[in-house]
């Protein structure tokens, strides 16, 4: 796997930015995982199927259809070819994907849609089991962190627009309880792949960030 950079890490690590910009400046694809658990939420919300209804979860996972695209400057995820980028990131759709993504078999059915939608190559993908479960002989694997309170405070700025009664305590502590749920969830647990490269970006901005993994790559090519 010469061609495929997986790029995992915890919540708000920046993986979004991130990969976006490094396949940009390699001239890949750049595929988020997170984002198709969120399609598949989507999708059973707009169906109003229920959190337990394992079978009929597993349906909506299975027929799928997402496509990921660069748009000028902008990535785009479209799910039953509508632009819904912008869409996946409401509070509702976030709660649902939380669970969802605990489920074994969702995890192989988004596995195999990984491996559909990166078969030709030159793709960055980004999610939390990417090195690790998913594309574990990939040539470059990269793990994203920062410290929790920063992530936090990302997360707060991206969030605090759309509900302004939202405190910054509030974001830390579901933070924390997600890596928690994360590293400690059977099915494919959040953890640093073998032979990841670590870049703690607490203090780096996206675009030094890139250029630190990208001097990685340079020296291993």
């Amino acid at each position: 796997m010469e061609d495929i950079i997986t790029l995992d890490g915890p919540t708000s690590s920046g993986k979004n930015s991130v990969g976006f910009l490094l396949a940009q400046k390699l001239g890949y694809q750049y595929i988020d995982s997170g984002m198709i658990y969120r399609a598949g939420s989507f999708k059973i919300i707009q169906k109003n199927i229920p959190l337990t209804d394992k079978e009929k979860i597993l349906e909506a996972f299975r027929n799928l259809n997402v496509r990921f695209a660069t748009v000028g400057n902008e990535w785009k995820m479209f799910l039953d070819g509508e632009d819904v980028t912008n869409t996946l990131h409401a509070a509702q759709i976030s709660k649902a994907t939380y669970q969802i993504a605990a489920i074994p078999e969702v995890r192989q059915i988004i596995k195999n849609i990984q491996h559909k939608i990166t078969q030709n190559g030159k793709v960055v993908v980004s999610g939390r089991d990417i090195g690790s479960e998913i594309f574990p002989d990939a040539k470059y694997k990269f793990w994203l962190t920062a410290k929790v309170e920063e992530r936090a405070k990302r997360r707060f700025k991206q969030l605090v627009g759309k509900n302004p009664q939202l405190t910054y305590e509030q974001v830390l502590a579901d933070m924390k309880e997600r890596d928690s749920h994360d590293a400690q969830r059977e099915a494919s647990p959040m953890r640093i792949p073998k032979d990841a490269i670590v870049v703690d970006n607490t203090k780096l901005s996206v675009e030094q960030t890139v250029d630190q993994m990208l001097k990685h790559i340079h020296v291993q090519d």
